[in-house]
């Protein structure tokens, strides 16, 4: 999907690129769910809200840079290394919204991070392209969405897909209406059309894995996991966009992918210990609002 959506978006706007993001998984998701007799809507339940709506402002915002990286001028690798630090930033968030302070090593990644994304596109910054902040906002609202995700456990993958599908089709719809729509460097053809089809259908069986994967098994070596698309992503970049490596800037990637993992790698190694640290502060919060800060990837904008 990585490599599908700046090569349709050449062809179409951003976001009909992102409606077929979200309307291709709604409609196969949920006559399968509808097939096995699984519950697909959901109203009562305001984590499942939280996720669908941020998740899906995220989801807009990512495929706003994603899919016009010729207008942009930023590459997928850069934009899913800034992406993937949604870890770190949920661990930031649980200080204000759960009174967990965080710890030194938080800061550092926070720190590294930020020194990463500067080095990435320090310069396009400084002559006035933010679409890199876009995507840090994005990487930001993708941490709200996965506050709490391990409550979701109790429903079935399907319907955490749909409802939020359904939310981010309403999402993507508004974007149309309301957003500017840039430039095509190509003239639409059945090639484009094949290409949408693939972004949803990639999107359709990547989400209901990772959901299901992070349902079942550990978030933490889940996290761990998934943090090797972005090698994908990388070989997929040079070999089907064309874009070149920026040796200068390459030292950026490690700065920002290397404390995610750090942190993710700590994670599994506290669950496989079976330790657990728990801090007053928590106390006395409701349960659905507890953060599992290794929850789903930024599956967002997958």
């Amino acid at each position: 999907m990585a490599t599908l959506a700046p090569l349709a978006g050449r062809g179409c706007p951003w976001q009909l690129v992102a409606i077929a993001r979200c309307v291709v998984p709604l409609l196969v998701i949920s006559l399968w769910a509808k097939w096995d007799g699984v519950k697909l809507f959901v109203w009562d339940n305001p984590v499942l809200w939280v996720r669908s709506l941020a998740g899906s402002l995220s989801l807009v915002l990512t495929f706003s840079v994603l899919a016009s990286v010729h207008i942009t001028n930023l590459r997928v690798t850069d934009i899913y290394a800034i992406c993937n630090i949604y870890p770190i930033w949920i661990a930031l968030l649980s200080w204000p919204m759960l009174g967990r302070l965080p710890t030194g090593a938080v800061w550092l990644s926070i720190f590294s991070s930020i020194t990463g994304v500067y080095l990435l596109q320090g310069a396009e910054l400084q002559a006035g392209n933010f679409a890199a902040l876009i995507v840090v906002a994005a990487s930001i609202i993708s941490a709200v969405a996965m506050m709490g995700l391990n409550r979701l456990k109790d429903l079935d993958p399907r319907t955490v897909v749909v409802h939020f599908s359904a939310t981010a089709l309403v999402f993507a719809l508004l974007s149309l209406c309301l957003l500017p729509v840039y430039e095509f460097d190509e003239p639409f053809a059945w090639t484009h059309l094949g290409e949408l089809l693939g972004i949803g259908l990639t999107a359709c069986v990547g989400q209901y894995y990772l959901t299901k994967a992070f349902t079942a098994g550990d978030p933490a070596r889940v996290s761990v996991a998934s943090l090797s698309q972005f090698v994908f992503v990388l070989i997929l970049d040079v070999l089907v966009l064309d874009h070149s490596l920026d040796w200068n800037k390459l030292w950026g990637i490690p700065l920002i992918v290397g404390p995610t993992a750090w942190l993710m790698l700590r994670r599994v190694k506290t669950s496989t210990l079976g330790v657990e640290t728990i801090t007053d502060p928590s106390a006395g919060i409701p349960a659905e609002w507890e953060v599992c800060v290794n929850s789903a990837g930024s599956n967002d904008s997958k």
